[in-house]
């Protein structure tokens, strides 16, 4: 309970607490979710109403609204409690400790900093890892790649996997297209499970951006680029030379066609095919071929994503 309160103090969080009592104050409780609730929980209840209360005791409650007392709970109203509680929880995330396994297979060349964590069978080409980053089992990274600090990539994906670029010659044969180039991930993304990031063709690079997320299945082709702050849902497919902006959210299994651009701050709907590019900014498209259904996105929540963040004239 001491270690919510401080939390709180030290982010200069307004909130005001009840249910303190002498039996719960020294209590230990754990993170958990309304889903599945357990006594002793730390949970988060966001614009909810008396009717629809959980069945929570003996727990903290963060809650955006006055809620009575009840089964010996207690209280703690602040402004954005899901915000709160996934700021707690990110808090007791421990990173796996710096090492390369002694299975890893690495190039002598290989530029691997003291801080970075190299998981069992991985296989390292001769490429660039940054400080405190982390590759769990199996994962793949070809030579002229790079992988800035603080970034995550989960077990069975592939950094600079081969693309598919090619032509017929007069002759009906196919000629392909040497895929020479790299792959950037810069600082602070977190790559999931069975992912697949292609490497650039000759002297590009396909990039992802600072601060961007792709959960599993995700396949990006060569030469891609991608802005910070992105987040792919399960199962995405982006074709070579694509250009997704900042802030945009790409929902799972859409698919963005080849030299497709998408401006800062869209949201593509899950299962979308985008075959034109998006120039106007936080605009929300679904459908195949994918329309634009809603313009200004960041005024509202959209389902199963956060609001858009867009920045007002008091935070510039």
């Amino acid at each position: 309970m001491q270690q919510i309160l401080s939390f709180l103090e030290k982010e200069g969080v307004d909130f005001s607490i009840d249910g303190v009592s002498s039996e719960n104050e020294k209590l230990t409780f754990q993170l958990a979710s309304t889903r599945h609730v357990i006594n002793k929980g730390i949970y988060y209840l966001c614009n909810i109403s008396l009717d629809n209360l959980p069945a929570i005791t003996d727990s903290i409650v963060l809650t955006d609204c006055q809620l009575p007392v009840v089964k010996n709970n207690i209280v703690i109203v602040v402004e954005n409690p899901q915000l709160i509680h996934y700021k707690l929880a990110a808090g007791r995330e421990e990173r796996p400790k710096p090492m390369i396994h002694p299975t890893a297979i690495v190039h002598p060349e290989a530029e691997i900093p003291p801080g970075a964590h190299i998981g069992p069978y991985c296989i390292l080409g001769k490429c660039k890892i940054g400080d405190n980053v982390v590759l769990m089992g199996t994962v793949t990274v070809n030579s002229g790649c790079e992988i800035m600090q603080n970034s995550i990539v989960e077990s069975h994906t592939v950094i600079g996997a081969r693309g598919m670029a090619w032509i017929w010659d007069e002759n009906g044969n196919r000629v392909m297209q040497p895929q020479s180039g790299g792959v950037i991930i810069e600082e602070d993304c977190i790559i999931g499970t069975g992912i697949s990031i292609v490497r650039g063709s000759l002297s590009e690079n396909t990039i992802i951006g600072r601060g961007t997320v792709m959960a599993h299945g995700t396949k990006i082709g060569h030469g891609a680029v991608v802005g910070e702050l992105v987040h792919f849902a399960n199962n995405v497919s982006l074709a070579g030379n694509t250009n997704i902006g900042k802030r945009v959210f790409l929902g799972s299994a859409c698919v963005v066609s080849s030299n497709v651009s998408i401006a800062d701050g869209c949201i593509i709907g899950a299962g979308a095919v985008v075959h034109r590019s998006v120039e106007e900014s936080n605009c929300t498209l679904a459908g195949v071929p994918a329309v634009v259904i809603q313009r200004n996105n960041f005024e509202s929540k959209p389902k199963g994503a956060p609001k858009p963040f867009r920045k007002t004239k008091n935070d510039e």
